[in-house]
């Protein structure tokens, strides 16, 4: 059985629609949405304010109690990696703690947290919140998952780095038990430089009237445009992929897109992966049907379906090392033409390197 979190979009509809997938599907069920509040949130997460759907507290008890209703849980995103040291003032813990109440209120009862402070916190005030511990926590050995469930963390989505390191998965669900989570659209370069420093950016930009900032996702996308076999690279899960990680214990799956459920489609990319099958661009997976840029490149899911296996079969068969395995580009170059990825590739480089200031004008 698969179990898949996915983007919430707020929309009363869509519940109804989820509620209806998840009786058409005998292997696979979203068993929860995920976001968070836009309008007087004093806590950050891993999104900019003004790429998120504008909610306020009505808007979001009436999609909770909604989301209950059917059967559905929500987990509200606290996965800010920086909170400015409130987290250490009698100041800053009061209003964290008064916050939390005001969610609880409303129904609130499953938080995606990544500060061990955060979870601190959330635990001495003895309500019965269940914790997540989120992606941004960087799990990503047996080791570290065993000292989040010392920290009676629930929960855990594991770092999107290990996603085809199936010996560390494996590892990391025999300490922790079945709630071990994965992010299967996975979109960012993989081993990023920028990855820390960025969510710590995005944790400050909570106010709904600013513009989110760009200069590290800019320097994300110089990383991904590098080479056309960049995007093998990235650490994504095709759908057709997934029972490889049901075979090692791994049953709950994560769709990022909170930014893309605005201008995207979630439910078609969830349906792709309750089908285990997709005929078209996988990029659209990984974008959630969202355009994110004018970038956009064709990289056919169907011809990617050996792509996984040495991974799979051969213990460390990726030693992160990028200039003495040539797989990723080979086995691109085998399958298909890439002269149109470099192409638009090169256009990108040009346009990306013009943005590379820290301040726009």
């Amino acid at each position: 059985m698969y179990y898949f979190s996915i983007p919430a979009d707020f929309k009363v509809s869509t519940l109804h629609y989820i509620k209806e997938i998840n009786s058409k599907y005998k292997n696979a069920i979203i068993y929860e949405t995920y976001g968070q509040l836009s309008v007087e949130n004093i806590i950050g997460s891993g999104r900019a304010s003004d790429l998120i759907p504008n909610i306020d507290i009505c808007c979001l008890k009436h999609y909770i109690e909604e989301s209950k209703r059917l059967g559905i849980n929500f987990n509200y995103t606290l996965n800010a990696s920086c909170l400015g040291n409130a987290e250490f003032s009698r100041k800053g813990i009061n209003q964290i703690r008064e916050f939390l109440i005001k969610l609880k209120d409303i129904g609130v009862s499953y938080f995606t947290v990544a500060s061990p402070a955060l979870m601190q916190i959330i635990h001495e005030m003895n309500c019965g919140f269940e914790i997540k511990a989120s992606t941004v926590c960087c799990i990503n050995s047996a080791n570290k998952a065993l000292l989040y469930k010392d920290e009676l963390v629930k929960h855990i989505v594991v770092d999107e780095s290990i996603n085809r390191d199936f010996f560390t998965l494996k590892a990391i669900r025999s300490v922790f038990g079945s709630r071990v989570e994965v992010i299967v659209n996975v979109i960012c370069h993989k081993d990023c430089i920028y990855e820390q420093f960025h969510h710590n950016q995005t944790s400050h930009d909570i106010d709904s009237d600013k513009q989110s900032a760009t200069f590290y996702s800019h320097r994300c996308m110089l990383q991904r445009c590098k080479t056309a076999g960049t995007l093998l690279k990235l650490a994504w899960i095709r759908p057709e992929d997934l029972h490889l990680y049901e075979s090692i214990g791994i049953q709950y799956f994560k769709l990022q897109g909170r930014q893309a459920v605005k201008d995207g489609d979630i439910m078609r990319t969830v349906e792709a992966y309750f089908d285990e099958a997709y005929e078209g661009n996988l990029m659209d997976l990984l974008n959630c049907f969202s355009p994110t840029n004018s970038f956009n490149v064709d990289l056919p899911n169907g011809m990617l379906d050996d792509f996984i296996t040495p991974f799979y079969n051969i213990p460390n068969f990726c030693s992160n090392n990028c200039t003495s395995c040539k797989y990723c580009d080979d086995f691109l170059k085998r399958k298909m033409d890439i002269s149109h990825i470099e192409q638009t590739f090169d256009m990108a480089r040009q346009f990306y390197e013009a943005q590379k200031g820290l301040y726009e004008e």
